[in-house]
């Protein structure tokens, strides 16, 4: 992406925010759309002993209706915040059940933006939201934890434009999605305000924050020449040859995945480290990642950082999507070995992914409808076996059904596509673009690995005979046996062993079950091997 002036930036952004949520909101329940949150917090005393969760804070909510409406309701969690008053545009409110109801001054039309301004505060509770302890406090949002630090319409398909501001202690060090429009000091007080002109879906906004950080800041050259800040907040007694690795490496995993997938599309890149309260590995935060303490391992930074594209560039429209976010970086931390070793450790990688699912796979589909308004428990929905291992291996399947010129053709034309870059992507937009991209329909690929559960137990049979002309003959059957769930129709592979020549493999489409392929040949095959590349890393033989 060439960048324009600051002005027409945002005007661009706030076009494409408008555009979208017009577009993807108009026939659901949701009456209005954020445009910007600017979010006003004092945290100072979380960093001073007691260590209190507790905090002030006020928020100007930008809204356009997309039908008319004289309420606003918000997600709030009860149990984590309190609201003081609104004003602006709100003149009352109701808090109760987790959800923030605003009465507004007049009914505004559809279109009409309006500013709602709310003064809250966090209660001293503990969350799986907002983490303090020992002088670092950070946030940890996903699936819905942005709720639990300040209201907002917490679903990822609404995105908006942030602009924060947070007073700490002046020996504080605090980094925040975007880039740091300034930092004013006043006596014993530090204000890091982050601005940033990219919308984010709420799960991915974030702050992290602690008493003497580690702050090193490295430049990347973009592809357009321009210097971008990659900035790396870490702590003392950190592995420092894993942190200088990553360090040395960065440049070269921003080179690989904006040839890619198209320029990295965001004002910075950060990763800060936390503490052992931290629920994950790592968090994709939008151009604030963050790791678990002294995580500094390629496979993780990897996967956080491409991220960026599939996640915070293209974000899920419901919950239900989500695979296209661990899928993708699951599979890209192979992408990342195979650019650095050849295809045969991306490979290892993979095969990696798919015997952990198939060691643990707990039955259901990498999709399911019912997380559209329903969103399940995190050990459901961020399965490891199914939402990455499998997602990530279905994602190579694709890679080998299509052959990697088209696949990866097909792969940055979705990332750089403007009807999703800034926006929200569904499974069935996905599918359907990538088939119309391809020139393929793959409605059946995407039924049989992501729409149903489990995969193929293949039990074949074949046998060789002589056709008494000087020819050989194969008769090849392929036999899927499994009973938990419907066929898988592929492109099967078979390796001919000849008795006098070079070996050779064919590529046949298995499209019904018991299906048999007879094959001649003019020299005398010897034994044949089923998927001998083991292209098919999802199935059981027997």
């Amino acid at each position: 992406m060439n960048y324009t002036s600051q002005s027409v930036k945002i005007l661009i952004i706030l076009i494409i925010i408008l555009s979208s949520k017009t577009k993807l909101y108009s026939q659901s329940e949701n009456t209005f759309n954020i445009i910007k949150y600017e979010i006003n917090i004092d945290i100072y005393h979380c960093f001073k002993t007691p260590f209190p969760h507790s905090f002030s804070a006020s928020e100007i909510i930008t809204i356009v209706p997309d039908s008319q409406t004289s309420q606003i309701n918000l997600n709030a969690v009860n149990t984590s915040l309190n609201i003081d008053s609104v004003s602006m545009a709100g003149i009352s409110f109701t808090h109760v059940n987790n959800m923030l109801s605003i009465n507004l001054n007049k009914l505004y039309d559809e279109g009409e933006t309006f500013d709602l301004k709310i003064y809250y505060s966090h209660k001293d509770v503990k969350d799986s939201a907002l983490y303090v302890r020992d002088g670092i406090v950070y946030t940890d949002c996903e699936a819905s934890g942005a709720r639990k630090w300040f209201p907002c319409k917490d679903i990822p398909g609404d995105k908006a434009l942030l602009s924060l501001t947070a007073a700490v202690p002046r020996n504080v060090i605090l980094g925040s999605n975007g880039l740091l429009a300034d930092s004013t000091v006043n006596n014993d007080t530090i204000y890091y305000h982050w601005v940033s002109n990219f919308p984010i879906a709420t799960y991915l906004m974030a702050i992290a924050g602690k008493v003497n950080y580690n702050l090193d800041v490295i430049s990347w050259k973009r592809p357009n020449g321009e210097d971008m800040q990659v900035r790396f907040y870490w702590q003392n007694g950190e592995t420092i040859f894993n942190l200088s690795n990553i360090k040395n490496k960065i440049g070269k995993m921003l080179d690989l995945y904006s040839r890619l997938y198209g320029d990295y599309p965001f004002e910075k890149l950060a990763f800060a480290t936390t503490n052992k309260e931290f629920p994950w590995g790592g968090m994709e935060n939008q151009t604030l990642i963050t790791l678990c303490p002294d995580c500094w391992t390629e496979d993780l930074i990897c996967h956080e950082l491409v991220h960026q594209w599939f996640g915070d560039l293209i974000t899920p429209m419901t919950w239900s999507d989500i695979w296209l976010n661990e899928g993708f970086a699951t599979f890209n931390e192979a992408i990342w070995r195979e650019s650095q070793s050849g295809y045969a450790e991306y490979k290892t990688n993979i095969l990696k992914e798919a015997a952990t699912y198939l060691s643990k796979n707990p039955g259901w589909a990498i999709y399911e409808k019912s997380w559209n308004v329903s969103e399940p428990d995190d050990s459901i929905l961020f399965n490891a076996d199914i939402t990455y291992s499998k997602a990530g291996c279905v994602l190579h399947l694709l890679r080998y059904v299509l052959g990697d010129s088209v696949f990866f053709r097909s792969m940055d034309a979705y990332t750089n596509n403007p009807d999703f870059k800034y926006g929200n992507i569904t499974t069935s937009d996905f599918i359907n673009f990538i088939s119309r991209i391809s020139g393929r329909n793959l409605d059946w690929f995407f039924d049989e690995w992501v729409y149903k559960p489990n995969h193929p137990v293949y039990q074949n049979n074949y046998n060789i005979e002589s056709t008494g002309s000087g020819k050989w003959k194969i008769n090849y059957t392929l036999n899927q046996i499994q009973k938990n769930t419907g066929f898988f129709k592929m492109p099967v592979e078979l390796k001919i062993y000849f008795k006098d020549k070079m070996d050779t493999v064919i590529k046949v489409n298995n499209d019904y079950n018991f299906q048999t392929f007879n094959l001649e040949f003019d020299d005398e095959p010897r034994k044949v091997s089923f998927d001998p590349n083991n292209q098919i890393v999802l199935k059981e033989v027997k």
